[in-house]
């Protein structure tokens, strides 16, 4: 998250390692718990919106968001696919709101020119462990 912000780089070494790690915690748990249904959902969850971010990265190119990022939300998207897609896009979501407003703020201080790139990968990790809270805050059905 850090490399992100000052370097707007997520590297490999980092985004792959933690996407096998979501994906073997969440293996395990539909292992234990029988719920394979579940790892089926976050899988394709991932895969689908991955695939979006990667194209999007592949068209858009400089113009747009950068591949680490895309790499970065294979873990987002698969951890919070295991309670649905509506976790995940709300994650995703609230990752955009919040490089939004960040952006702004950074604009109207002055501390970024008009233009430029903002690092959404923080964004997105503090939009997982927001909506992951707000997950384990909802009822249960």
């Amino acid at each position: 998250m850090f490399i992100d912000a000052q370097l707007h780089r997520l590297p490999d070494v980092i985004a792959m390692p933690t996407a096998a790690g979501v994906f073997a915690l969440l293996t395990v748990d539909a292992v234990i718990t029988d719920r394979w249904d579940r790892l089926f959902g976050a899988t394709v969850c991932a895969a689908v919106i991955t695939t979006v971010f990667v194209s999007m990265g592949l068209v858009l190119g400089s113009r747009g968001m950068g591949l680490g990022d895309a790499k970065l939300i294979l873990s987002v998207t698969a951890l919070l696919g295991w309670w649905g897609w509506g976790a995940a896009f709300g994650a995703v979501f609230l990752g955009f709101l919040g490089a939004g407003v960040v952006g702004i703020v950074l604009l109207a201080s002055g501390r970024v020119p008009r233009g430029a790139h903002i690092p959404v990968g923080p964004c997105f990790i503090a939009s997982a462990v927001l909506m992951l809270a707000l997950m384990g805050w909802a009822p249960t059905g």
